[in-house]
């Protein structure tokens, strides 16, 4: 009996390594596609086809002392025919859709060349991906070996929308670290310090204001107190720069982009979200004011359903509800891109190894997480869905799917003491 004990125990062991290794092999893989598509592109994004081509403009107007105008059109688009007038998809500019303080981060950038601004803004998003398996809060895991972290940071890499996020120059792995910082914070009980950095994520507020209306409802007044600390900097700053008549243009210049969608600024049906799931059923063009009041409900459903998913103050079931806010926030949000969804790996990385290798959670919320990080992490799908068949919208069913498997976890872990 010992002797078959053994040899099942050697089996086990076998079996695992082979899944590593070859778990390790697809990474590998997903990684190499990724560069690979990056360096496909590599003309166009140098030549200004990119979204950062928009964050550059906002850069290069502030540097001109005309940030006032930062939300003209006309401005705008001289400023993109000075270093990206080969562009022949565009009629007119790639409009800044930003509040006017994020160009202040662009501003570096702006003294130098468009081509060198990209390749450094790229290279600063990577070192910042790379380091968040290093930032992650884990204090059951802090003797991790370093291969461990290679892993994760492998994962960075092959995982689709950050790859998406690098090729087109946005800013959602900032958010990533802002909100992986303001996670640790939660953790140490530091409130006020958390709702500060929080505050910081305000660029792109369609998803931070949810986040801080779930701790408002969790009666966390002293975080949302340093979220309002930097909330009110940030509009000191931004009128600094626009002026009152740019922080009332704001609102409707954004609205304005939401509703002409020949501009190609706003695409619902590539949005990996309720909303996008809408446009499977309702079509590509402007959406019904129904659909809009709709969709308006739906911010708000997941709010509230994050906020009663929130189980006591036990670290792991605060880390555990945090994920899961991001998850429900994207899922639900008005505007939620492939690059959003860089935050996922946020809950990927806190949440896989208690759901594969813990016995609290069993049966279908199991399959499902299993299944929904299985499609997540399969960069080639990602890739055909979003440039093949212009279906990324689909993803907004394997978000619907994480968030239930991640619900059922915080359920099974009531009354059950462990570690995170």
């Amino acid at each position: 009996m010992r002797n078959v004990s053994l040899s099942a125990q050697g089996n086990s062991r076998l079996i695992s390594s082979f899944a590593f290794r070859s778990g390790v092999l697809c990474l590998l893989g997903f990684a190499g596609l990724n560069a690979w598509m990056i360096w496909q592109v590599r003309d166009p994004i140098l030549q200004g086809y990119v979204d950062f081509a928009s964050f550059y403009t906002a850069g290069r107007i502030v540097q001109s002392g005309q940030s006032p105008r930062l939300y003209d059109p006309a401005l705008q688009w001289k400023v993109q025919q000075e270093f990206a007038s080969t562009v022949k998809i565009r009629r007119g500019p790639l409009p800044y859709v930003r509040p006017p303080f994020e160009a202040l981060v662009f501003l570096p950038l702006a003294y130098l060349t468009y081509p060198t601004a990209c390749v450094v803004w790229m290279a600063l998003k990577t070192i910042l991906l790379l380091t968040i398996p290093f930032l992650l809060p884990r204090e059951g895991h802090k003797g991790e070996a370093i291969s461990a972290h290679a892993c994760e940071g492998l994962l960075c890499l092959a995982f689709f929308p950050a790859a998406f996020d690098l090729l087109q120059g946005q800013d959602s792995i900032l958010l990533l670290l802002i909100l992986v910082f303001a996670l640790r914070l939660l953790l140490r009980g530091a409130d006020v310090q958390c709702g500060v950095v929080l505050g910081l994520g305000l660029f792109k507020f369609h998803l931070i204001i949810p986040l801080v209306a779930i701790f408002l409802l969790r009666k966390k007044s002293s975080l949302v107190m340093g979220f309002l600390a930097t909330a009110s900097l940030l509009f000191v700053v931004s009128l600094m720069l626009v002026d009152w008549a740019g922080i009332l243009a704001y609102p409707r210049y954004l609205w304005g982009l939401n509703q002409s969608s020949e501009l190609g600024m706003v695409t619902p049906q590539s949005m990996p979200n309720v909303r996008g799931l809408v446009t499977t059923f309702l079509g590509n063009g402007p959406l019904p004011a129904v659909a809009q009041w709709f969709l308006g409900g739906m911010v708000i459903i997941g709010v509230i359903v994050a906020t009663r998913s929130w189980r006591g103050d036990e670290r792991r079931f605060v880390a555990a509800s945090f994920c899961f806010s991001i998850v429900v926030i994207l899922a639900t949000s008005y505007y939620s891109y492939s690059y959003d969804m860089t935050l996922l790996l946020l809950p990927l990385f806190l949440l896989s190894k208690n759901i594969f290798e813990g016995s609290e959670i069993t049966g279908w919320p199991r399959t499902l997480f299993i299944a929904a990080v299985a499609v997540l992490l399969c960069t080639p799908l990602s890739w055909i869905l979003a440039l093949r068949v212009g279906q990324f919208r689909l993803m907004g069913l394997v978000l619907l799917a994480l968030a239930g498997s991640i619900s059922a976890l915080l359920k099974s872990w009531e009354g059950c003491p462990g570690e995170f």
